[in-house]
């Protein structure tokens, strides 16, 4: 057989089985227990209330790691979440929910989410009002790895020989009420561990604003803004050179009388073998 015949029976090989799109790979789990931590609030009050949550989970796709550059193959994510909120005075109605899962997600499956819905109500001339601040954050980041981690027939990935490149990326939700009366409602979610490599990396956040309809007022009052953040770094192949780089951002402020405000964000990003 000559090198004629034996090229085009690669390629066609090639072609055939393997098709890969590159980008975030999130670790597989860790060697620790994988908790589960799901936390409720609900509440009623006239008065002043004061919370504060945080949350953040660090995994290697190895279980260790020893500090300074990862290793071939190696992958690396943080995500942290946090609100806080405050009254000093006035009627607040509030649902939350906080749900932790430190295990492998598979599509549609997340290692955080958040839901909280706060309904506010008070007298302007009071001087008292509601305020929150509330952020999602996610780093991903990962040296090269060979393709035969993801390709399903390790024959033609030995053949091809091909790199999946290394990568950095980061994206944020976030956003910040002061309001006098109104509905606020957020949800925060992010998967940062994969149940494998196909599993792609994923954030979501979302806000709504309306009105309070049981206090007859057809508005919401006060101050609200959110931002919204992408970026990325693709290396090429198994070397240190930058072959793309992506950035987006996008913040919103409203300030007076509120008769809704809805923003969204979502953005996925992960290895994919066809």
């Amino acid at each position: 057989m000559n090198k004629k015949i034996i090229c085009v029976i690669i390629i066609t090989i090639v072609l055939a089985l393997v098709s890969i799109s590159s980008a975030d790979r999130l670790p597989n789990g860790s060697n620790t227990t994988n908790r589960q931590i799901p936390s409720e609030t609900y509440l009623e009050v006239i008065g002043q209330m004061s919370s504060h949550q945080v949350y953040q989970l660090d995994t290697y796709s190895n279980g260790s790691h020893e500090g300074g550059f990862l290793d071939e193959g190696e992958t690396f994510s943080s995500v942290i979440y946090k609100n806080d909120m405050r009254t000093n005075g006035g009627y607040l109605a509030q649902s939350k929910g906080l749900k932790i899962d430190e295990g492998p997600q598979q599509k549609g499956g997340f290692n955080v989410d958040s839901k909280i819905v706060s309904t506010y109500l008070t007298d302007p001339e009071i001087g008292s009002k509601m305020t929150s601040s509330d952020s999602l954050e996610m780093f991903n980041s990962g040296n090269y790895t060979r393709s035969s981690l993801v390709v399903r027939n390790p024959v033609v990935a030995d053949i091809i020989d091909d790199y999946i490149g290394g990568f950095n990326s980061y994206y944020k939700g976030a956003s910040a009420v002061e309001m006098t009366t109104g509905q606020v409602a957020t949800m925060a979610r992010a998967r940062s561990v994969g149940y494998d490599d196909a599993v792609p990396a994923e954030l979501r956040y979302l806000i709504g604003i309306h009105p309070d309809m049981s206090s007859g007022i057809p508005y919401a009052a006060g101050t609200a803004s959110t931002q919204f953040a992408m970026t990325n770094e693709e290396g090429a192949g198994n070397t240190t050179e930058m072959s793309s780089t992506k950035a987006m951002s996008d913040a919103s402020t409203v300030d007076g009388q509120i008769f809704t405000f809805s923003k969204s964000f979502v953005v996925t990003s992960g290895i994919e073998p066809n």
